[in-house]
């Protein structure tokens, strides 16, 4: 059986493998043929193959058309060569061309047919020379790209409004000019042993750990996998605890908030093709973070984070707690509100573990319809589809009136969330309270609280405590758990370098 093997989404059998490896010949014709067996042209129709004559020798220009942009390659390329008098060049080699005719800054010689492969199929443009063992790669990307616009999921009131795009280019643009510093370190990696995607890795040199650098920077070497697509699966590849259900590192959209992080010691991971921004080390009081929080007063910043914390609080206990009271510990509840829950159930057929959880599938089914559906209807779908339903519900006595109320304000617990994935893992959370309410009171989340204590105490990021500074405890800067005023914030953050140059954040007035 014919053994198959990929790279960049081609398909290489056996004899093809062994083009793969091989390097240039110096013979145009035989490596040229070469590179049309790897890239099955002419069937494979985007690669293009341009013969010209320089002087006494035939040279080829390769790309892929739609990656590489073709204007720079006829203003800088072509028009410069056919511009060039060559009455007196003796010999036309890839150095020549590099200084004297090629007008691209970005270019450098390769031999490998695998390198120039992946270059290639990248968006670079390959010039071979006949006579030549190496062949010059040209930075010559330019497909398509959707412009910097504002974020769509982490909105902000205060503060910078642009976003990351599916650009890895664009991005680290985005991020040095927010960090206009020598120190700021963009280390470019590919992971996929068959379809390789570009990463980088980014971070600011004598303020982030070494230490945590060097091991972000080993397991993003280490994925093994064919095709890694995009930054959420980089993140279950290289997360410390991969059956968590809270997720071990931040994921933002905003470049103002990646050059924040980044200023405190924190790690960024950019992926190619991904218009997010992985953050590493994080904790879990990083998930109570909202972007535009140092844009505002410190006073009403630490508000805000308290009116968070209370929400995702609410969001998690508050359907179990009316099932352990309402089943199990009655005696707890005011007689009048009492009597009031009483009376409200009176008609409803359904246990109260029943009823919670047809609410709670329900809220579930409208939030998800509304996030799939075209966005102009999607709105309208989510409040319509709670105010129908809702009153249905209640006018048939499948549901208590009270009930709305306790989803109502569950579902904006967990909606205050400034994560998305935090809040999908609150969301598992809510269902282990309810189950654990429901068979055992207030004694099964009291239980299940200390359960989920200890499983948070035993999470890391990147071999950083998540519940840390709190466990264990860690001198830190006060801006991880309040906001406080900036002559304040005078403190390194405790997973940042011990002596780091950029540890001041204001003056004591």
């Amino acid at each position: 059986m014919e053994r198959n093997y990929y790279f960049g989404g081609i398909a290489l059998n056996q004899p093809h493998e062994e083009l793969f490896r091989s390097t240039l010949t110096a013979n145009l014709e035989r490596d040229i043929q070469t590179f049309r067996t790897i890239l099955n042209s002419p069937d494979n129709s985007d690669a293009q193959f341009r013969f010209f004559d320089f002087g006494n020798s035939r040279i080829c220009i390769l790309y892929i058309e739609g990656l590489s942009d073709d204007k720079k390659i006829s203003e800088f390329v072509l028009h410069a060569l056919a511009d060039r008098d060559t009455s007196e060049i003796k010999e036309v080699t890839t150095e020549f061309l590099i200084e004297n005719t090629i007008e691209i800054a970005q270019c450098k010689t390769e031999s490998r047919v695998s390198e120039i492969i992946k270059s290639v199929t990248t968006g670079m443009s390959a010039v071979f020379v006949d006579g030549s063992e190496d062949c010059i790669l040209m930075e010559t990307r330019g497909y398509p790209a959707r412009p910097v616009g504002k974020t769509t999921n982490e909105s902000v009131v205060i503060g910078a409004q642009e976003g990351f795009v599916e650009n890895l280019r664009t991005n680290i643009t985005l991020m040095r000019r927010y960090l206009p510093s020598p120190h700021l370190i963009t280390e470019s990696l590919t992971i996929g042993t068959k379809i390789p995607t570009r990463v980088s890795l980014i971070y600011i040199e004598g303020v982030a750990d070494e230490s945590i650098v060097s091991e972000i920077r080993t397991r993003l070497k280490g994925i093994r996998a064919a095709f890694v697509q995009g930054i959420g699966a980089i993140q279950q590849f290289i997360e410390d605890d991969p059956y968590a259900i809270l997720p071990q590192y931040l994921q933002t959209e905003r470049p103002d908030r990646a050059a924040s992080c980044l200023s405190d010691g924190q790690i960024i991971i950019l992926a190619d093709n991904s218009p997010y921004a992985l953050i590493a080390p994080a904790t879990l009081f990083h998930m109570v973070h909202a972007s535009d929080d140092s844009f505002m007063r410190w006073q009403y910043g630490s508000f805000l984070r308290i009116i968070r914390t209370l929400g995702m609080l609410i969001s998690v206990y508050l359907p179990g707690l009316y099932i352990a009271l309402t089943a199990y510990h009655s005696h707890l509840i005011p007689m009048n509100l009492l009597t009031s829950i009483a009376q409200s159930r009176a008609n409803v057929p359904f246990p109260i573990i029943i009823e919670v959880l047809i609410m709670e599938f329900s809220f579930y089914l409208i939030n998800e319809a509304g996030t799939r559906i075209p966005q102009q209807i999607g709105s309208a779908l989510g409040i319509v589809g709670a105010l129908i339903l809702g009153q249905a519900a209640v006018s048939a006595s499948i549901i208590s009136p009270i009930l709305i109320i306790i989803i109502a304000l569950t579902g904006l617990g967990n909606f205050v969330s400034p994560n998305y994935s935090f809040g999908q893992g609150l969301i598992l959370y809510r269902l282990f309270i309810i189950l654990c309410g429901a068979l055992m009171g207030l004694y099964g989340i009291c239980l299940a609280s200390f359960g989920i204590s200890v499983r948070l105490c035993s999470l890391k990021s990147a071999g950083i405590p998540f519940v840390a500074p709190i466990a264990p405890y860690k001198p830190h800067n006060p801006d991880i758990i309040l906001r406080l005023p900036l002559w304040l914030q005078n403190k390194l953050m405790f997973y940042a370098k011990k002596d780091s140059w950029l540890s001041q954040r204001g003056n004591n007035p």
